[in-house]
């Protein structure tokens, strides 16, 4: 069977989202290829293909054939600074090399007097033209020949094309001059050719910079790793390098330095600086057994840690990894905006021709047969179609991660103003996931001996699960300096309770479904639980020997921040979902305290998909909120899924949104950042299209 492979590309050579377009076309093409997807904002590429096929040499073969050059890496690998500084270098040469042409070229109006006569004129314009044709635009003429040569057209055709068009003409005019004895019967355009060049590698200069500054978000990750680190061996301590570092050696860390790797502390509890990495400004306090995370910094007191994951393998690894992989995704309105600017030089050729047809018609001897057709190629501006989209998002993304907020793709963050609908898992989402036992009632009499004989009994039964409530009910236990009795057989009732053989005694443990199913009366209980869980409380009851003995409440605090998160997003016009297992009124009251309307009571993990799919099927665009393992397929089923970083890997897995902070403030800002970005989007767009639709038909003399 065939294996799907991935590979990153780093790509040059690319001048405009035509460029981009042509190599996805033309990849494609070749047997094997599954999926392409060319960004030219970050010039990278993403290749998924058959191994069985085709391979990496034949697909980097294929972009040279192309006329491109590629190499196979990670896009957080790419130093944007050199791509700048030789963009600046080059407009800088042109614009010395231009500025005494268009000084020449415009004596008359600056009143100047030149010691050579018209004819030398031209011939002296000819060779400081030359210079800037064959050095600083050289890379344009090379790759517009290259394109000819597959039969294709992209921005440096247009570019060539029109300073070609002006430098030969007026060559023309000087080489006639020279040959009728100084007869000039025309006008030089020397500067036009020379301007066009110019103002290119000044908006090139530009381009890259922008490009640069947008994709500093994984530049400014890079830089939190450190060169060096402090490894401990055999007592001693020796700098290393911290590509040398490996799982299990151990570090360690003076005041002030960064953390070279991910870990685990064995000695010393340091206050960390996170901030760069989750955008929480307070420092953390850590304790020995506690986790740090390669590249955020330490305070000021030193520590030693045993290595967990060093190099991609780690924390700041795994987040570059994302922000790569999202740069490279494109939203659908980047998708329609390539596709037009992969037809739009053809169709600025074919206009730039039109107009040279109807000038010449019109008026053969007019300047503007010439310079019209020229204004045309030169005025016209694809890069600007496919820069709108990738340079908006790759800024979204990127503040974002600054602000702890990782976003998997261009495509999810489009998508995010759309969600009309969000969905709340309760339980460490909208609670801390801390359950604590806030209140104890008995059947019978009320004592403190019944009570500290039903808490024993529940925690000896609850002591061999992992489940939250029974770590609470034993930490209860423990709170009261209660001991434990020895438990046999348990057995778990995954979403109901447990049942377990304690001191001779039969011991059942669950909901009011579990003591239901058993025909255990507990309508003695009803009217206190009642008022429990009209509080938000969750109710345990217990029961010996076919008997009810009592109850235990038990709560898990609302996240500080909840109500007012929830408040904001039913602002926006949006529908709050809540999903819980709890019982109706339980989840009644959590609702209740949180103002929110709607809520699914009594949902067993496996359900919590089928819910999100139902809300889809009916034309809603649905948000998944959750941190545990089983929301991941509750999250993976939404339009988009949202995973707290305080939540398990495999949720945050099959998450396309990462809220680093473990805050729900992060999914506010997650909104305002989405809004923001499709805003600048769509102003981009608009002003790219106004442009053109505009300047082409000015520049053709309409």
């Amino acid at each position: 069977m065939s294996k799907l492979k991935r590979i990153n590309l780093k790509i040059s050579g690319m001048h405009c989202a035509g460029c981009a377009g042509g190599i996805e076309k033309g990849l494609l093409k070749l047997a094997g290829v599954e999926k392409v997807q060319v960004n030219f904002a970050t010039a990278t590429s993403a290749v998924e293909f058959l191994s069985n096929q085709t391979d990496e040499e034949h697909i980097l073969n294929e972009i040279a054939e192309l006329g491109y050059q590629a190499a196979i890496g990670e896009s957080s690998d790419i130093d944007s600074g050199v791509e700048h500084i030789e963009a600046r270098n080059r407009f800088l040469l042109s614009m010395a090399l231009t500025i005494p042409i268009v000084v020449i070229s415009m004596k008359d109006i600056l009143s100047l007097t030149l010691p050579f006569d018209k004819p030398a004129t031209g011939l002296v314009l000819f060779f400081l033209t030359l210079p800037v044709m064959l050095f600083p635009g050289r890379g344009i003429f090379v790759d517009a020949f290259r394109q000819l040569k597959y039969l294709r057209a992209n921005m440096n055709s247009l570019i060539a094309l029109g300073s070609l068009s002006a430098f030969l003409y007026s060559f023309w005019i000087t080489f006639e001059s020279l040959i009728y004895s100084g007869r000039v019967t025309g006008f030089f355009y020397y500067e036009t050719a020379a301007m066009i060049i110019t103002l290119i590698l000044l908006g090139r200069y530009l381009e890259n910079r922008a490009k640069a500054k947008a994709r500093d978000a994984i530049g400014a990750l890079l830089r939190l790793r450190p060169d060096k680190a402090t490894a401990v061996i055999n007592g001693e301590e020796i700098e290393i390098k911290t590509a040398e570092v490996k799982p299990k050696m151990i570090l360690f860390v003076r005041p002030g330095e960064k953390i070279p790797a991910d870990g685990r502390i064995i000695e010393g509890e340091p206050s960390i600086d996170e901030s760069m990495i989750t955008g929480e400004s307070v420092p953390v306090e850590k304790h020995i057994d506690n986790e740090v995370i390669g590249g955020s910094v330490n305070g000021n007191s030193s520590f030693k840690f045993i290595v967990t994951g060093t190099g991609e393998n780690t924390f700041l690894g795994n987040i570059i990894r994302l922000i790569s992989e999202a740069q490279n995704r494109k939203a659908p309105v980047q998708k329609l905006a390539d596709k037009i600017a992969s037809v739009f030089v053809p169709i600025v050729i074919l206009v730039s021709l039109m107009t040279f047809g109807v000038w010449f018609l019109i008026d053969p001897q007019n300047s503007m047969v010439l310079t019209a057709p020229v204004a045309v190629l030169i005025t016209a501006c694809p890069c600007a179609l496919g820069l709108a989209t990738p340079t908006a998002i790759l800024t979204g993304t990127g503040w974002a991660a600054r602000r702890g907020i990782f976003i998997r793709g261009g495509d999810i963050l489009e998508n995010v103003i759309k969600v009309d609908h969000v969905i709340f898992d309760k339980t460490g989402t909208l609670t801390e996931g801390n359950f604590e036992v806030v209140a104890v009632e008995t059947a019978g009499d009320e004592d403190e001996k019944s009570e500290a004989r039903m808490i024993q009994l529940a925690a000896s039964a609850e002591s061999g699960s992992t489940h939250p409530l029974a770590g609470a009910i034993v930490r209860k236990a423990a709170e009261l300096e209660i001991d434990l009795l020895a438990e046999n057989d348990l057995t778990e009732f995954p979403g109901f309770g447990l049942q377990a053989r304690v001191d001779e005694n039969f011991v059942l443990v669950g909901n009011r479904a579990t003591m239901e199913k058993e025909k255990i009366d507990i309508e003695m209980l009803s009217d206190k639980a009642v008022e429990e869980m009209e509080k938000g409380h969750t109710i345990v009851y217990v029961a010996v020997d076919n008997q009810a003995i009592g109850f235990l409440a038990l709560s898990d605090k609302i996240r500080d921040e909840a109500p007012q998160v929830l408040n904001e997003i039913s602002q926006t016009g949006r529908k709050v979902i809540i999903l819980t297992g709890d019982n109706y009124l339980t989840a009644k009251g959590v609702a209740k305290t949180l103002t929110v309307g709607r809520f699914e009571a009594g949902v067993k993990p496996d359900q919590k998909a089928t819910i999100v799919e139902t809300y889809r099927r009916a034309g809603n665009k649905v948000m998944m909120v959750g941190d545990g393992i089983n929301d991941a397929p509750a999250l993976a089923s939404a339009d988009i899924g949202v995973a707290l970083g305080g939540g398990t890997d495999v949720a945050i897995e099959s998450a396309d949104i990462i809220l680093v902070r473990d805050d729900l403030e992060s999914l506010l800002e997650t909104f305002n950042i989405s809004r923001m970005t499709y805003r600048i989007i769509k102003q981009n767009l608009f002003w790219a299209f106004s442009y053109n639709v505009i300047a082409i038909p000015i520049a053709a003399g309409l």
